[in-house]
């Protein structure tokens, strides 16, 4: 009887299910690490910077010199995207995840969701999905966050809005483990508290994967509790947006020193620019986002390796122990991130790419097909459906205009840069 890949994944996993060391094609045995997974939302570095610089993060100030900063770090556009592009391994465009940037966050028809393996498909261990999920919508959620088919092989347990809320002090949670009925409760604890507060939970009796997407600092930017709330703190303060975030911080200081003291390897990632500063573009403002990582044996500093959101579905699998992580966009960093040689290295990403098209779960129409790629140093953008405010084609030199103010293509190239271009070019259409 032949097997296919799904079923070849999962007799992997469950084979390696009772085991700490996972043998790697090395020679070497690498610990299966437990994972603790954290998307926060509409945060880009410029904020972000700002934010460290004015107090308003002390806590990612204090835990920032022992983490693994990515810089190079390309997220999505929008929430949407970032996420669907993390559950599947898959770039937007891709059969099994076709999902757009500019449709209505909340008002998403009756896509039921990427299609795609996801990221807990053979996962060994327990596997929890805890806040917003912000991936679909119309009949199936919250049940589809847990199900399991011959098609999917969900979470075990969701806890969460389903979008974008109205309100952190009154909206609607969802809370439901596979094989039992969903609970739907009108909550009024604020919303980053039970997210937060549901993750602890989850350390505390050792969930092996926890997915935790906060909805903060996304709108509406309510003041946080009046209790005081961090200890010393007075709202308002410099805005409402770093109000939010700075409780998200105080929240984020606990969750992550509570996962690593648990033995958690901890990834932070943004899912998109800052709201008004280059969400929803394909600029370096809308996609380039913090990505940082915590835990033992993390090698602290800065990395300047180029690293996509579809690459945290590999990461998470292989830092779990499943043996063969890759899928068709996703290359693993877990061997930079652990700075060890126990774990198969894949193969250094050399291009990163966004794209953005007003559809969900359908194919894309290449006329409003807006895409970017890069490497190390160029940048190529394609705005097919440009704007009178806009260039329909651009080129940039990441090294020399980080901000993206000048244009090549609107003189002469050098020899250099149109290498660059033909290159780029041709890594859109492969």
């Amino acid at each position: 009887m032949s097997l296919d890949r799904r079923q070849v994944l999962a007799a992997g996993a469950a084979a390696i299910a009772g085991a700490s060391l996972v043998a790697c094609s090395s020679g070497a045995n690498f610990e299966r690490r437990k994972v603790l997974l954290i998307d926060i939302d509409d945060v880009g570095w410029p904020f972000l910077e700002e934010c460290l610089a004015q107090g308003d993060a002390p806590e990612l100030a204090t835990l920032r010199p022992r983490a693994r900063e990515y810089r190079n770090f390309w997220a999505a556009p929008v929430c949407s995207v970032f996420r669907a592009k993390v559950l599947t391994g898959l770039e937007s465009f891709r059969p099994g995840n076709s999902v757009g940037a500019n449709v209505p966050s909340n008002n998403m028809g009756p896509f039921p969701g990427p299609s795609g393996m996801w990221i807990t498909d053979g996962l060994p261990g327990r596997r929890t999905k805890r806040g917003k999920w912000h991936l679909s919508a119309g009949p199936g959620w919250p049940e589809l966050v847990v199900e399991r088919t011959a098609a999917r092989e969900a979470y075990d347990e969701y806890s969460g809005p389903k979008g974008n809320l109205q309100s952190y002090h009154e909206w609607t949670y969802a809370r439901v483990r596979r094989g039992e009925p969903a609970q739907l409760v009108e909550q009024r604890e604020f919303a980053t508290n039970v997210t937060a507060a549901d993750a602890q939970d989850d350390i505390a009796k050792g969930v092996e994967f926890i997915h935790a997407s906060f909805n903060a600092p996304h709108a509406p930017h309510n003041l946080p509790p009046p209790a005081n709330e961090p200890p010393g703190v007075t709202y308002p303060g410099r805005s409402r947006y770093s109000d939010l975030f700075r409780h998200l911080d105080w929240r984020l200081g606990e969750l992550v020193r509570r996962a690593v003291d648990a033995d958690y390897v901890v990834l932070l990632a943004c899912d998109n620019g800052t709201s008004g500063e280059g969400k929803g573009s394909l600029a370096e403002v809308g996609v380039h986002t913090p990505l940082l990582a915590w835990g033992r044996g993390v090698a602290s500093g800065r990395s300047e390796r180029l690293v996509s959101a579809v690459d945290l579905w590999s990461t998470v699998r292989q830092l779990r122990g499943v043996v063969e992580p890759s899928a068709q966009d996703s290359l693993s960093f877990a061997s930079d991130l652990l700075a060890t040689d126990a774990i198969l290295a894949t193969r250094e990403r050399t291009l990163l790419r966004v794209d953005a098209f007003p559809s969900y779960g359908i194919t894309p129409d290449p006329a409003k097909w807006r895409r970017a790629v890069r490497n190390s140093r160029w940048k190529l953008v394609e705005l097919p459906d440009a704007d009178a405010d806009e260039e329909p084609r651009a080129l940039y030199d990441l090294r020399a205009d980080s901000g993206e103010r000048t244009n090549l293509l609107r003189a002469p190239l050098s020899a250099e840069a149109q290498a660059a271009l033909d290159e780029l070019a041709a890594a859109l259409r492969a």
